[in-house]
């Protein structure tokens, strides 16, 4: 072979060995360079999502801090992915320096979708980048699975062993008590206030009347009131003289019969002035007042004491 043959068959084998060292694009990583642009790299993480959860479409191109470098804020997308918040972008000094952006997407139907191609402004060029095919999977199962199948409703766990019949016997025991309690009481209280002794009662109104007077707590109008009241107390018990008629009635009755032996004298001046202080507005004077309290005591203590 000629010298000129071999620099020719030499020259053949050069161009092919720098033909054979280029490296064609990945599938699952898109890449791409503009004219006489910076390298490039678009990656999905994860790559494989159910419907509706999140995933990140990362984006890296090569250059320095103070190139200036453009990334798309909002995506188009179709009608079954979303982009959930705008672009983030940093520039990291690993590999000799490169721009990365993150967008966080969402899938809302299930299949295989292709992401538009991403156009980034470098340096006043374009360089356009084709992001990888998210693939996205449904949450309801395959027809092979058939139906999930349905619990039914939960009620409370049972305490094993627990002796609930000792419980409500407790609880009828407890109502049982209370009830006979509360029997004891009401017949307490019956029996107190059926054994009341009305001269009793009416010796302690008729000293609390006194004590009020003497006190300048009561007037003699409200004096003669309560004697009124405390005779009508007694007479009803004693008696059985209606509460709602007032004593006068009861005075004149008997003074009709001539049983005059049955009214005190002092009882029926008692009568006389009480109408005048009640009428009349004619005041008495306190003495007399305290003195026809003591004609009412005589008066009771006589009727006890004939009762007898």
């Amino acid at each position: 072979m000629s010298r000129n043959g071999r620099a020719g068959f030499v020259a053949a084998c050069l161009l092919a060995c720098l033909a054979g060292g280029a490296s064609p694009s990945q599938a699952q990583q898109g890449s791409g360079r503009g004219a006489a642009g910076p390298r490039g790299a678009a990656a999905l993480s994860p790559d494989t999502v159910r419907v509706g959860d999140p995933f990140t479409l990362g984006v890296s191109i090569a250059g320095a801090q103070d190139a200036t470098v453009q990334f798309p804020p909002l995506l188009t997308l179709g009608a079954e992915l979303e982009q959930l918040r705008p672009v983030d972008t940093e520039w990291q000094s690993e590999g000799g320096g490169q721009w990365r952006a993150r967008y966080r997407l969402a899938a809302w139907k299930a299949g295989t979708w292709d992401i538009p191609d991403l156009r980034i402004e470098w340096q006043g060029s374009e360089v356009s980048l084709t992001p990888p095919p998210i693939h996205v999977t449904s949450v309801l199962p395959s027809a092979s699975e058939g139906p999930i199948p349905l619990d039914g409703p939960r009620g409370p766990n049972r305490i094993r062993g627990f002796p609930w019949w000792l419980l409500l016997l407790l609880l009828a025991l407890l109502l049982l008590w209370w009830l006979l309690r509360r029997l004891r009481r009401t017949e307490e209280a019956e029996v107190e206030e059926a054994w009341r002794d009305p001269a009793v009662d009416a010796r302690e109104a008729l000293a609390r009347l006194k004590r009020d007077l003497e006190g300048g707590e009561v007037d003699l109008a409200a004096f003669y009131d309560g004697l009124e009241e405390a005779l009508r107390k007694y007479l009803a018990a004693r008696r059985g003289w209606p509460r709602e008629r007032p004593v006068r009635e009861f005075v004149d009755g008997v003074t009709e019969k001539r049983r005059l032996e049955d009214v005190e004298a002092g009882l029926r001046s008692l009568q006389s002035r009480s109408g005048l202080v009640r009428f009349a507005h004619i005041e008495a004077a306190e003495t007399m007042a305290l003195s026809d309290a003591d004609a009412c005591l005589a008066w009771v203590d006589a009727e006890e004491a004939e009762a007898a």
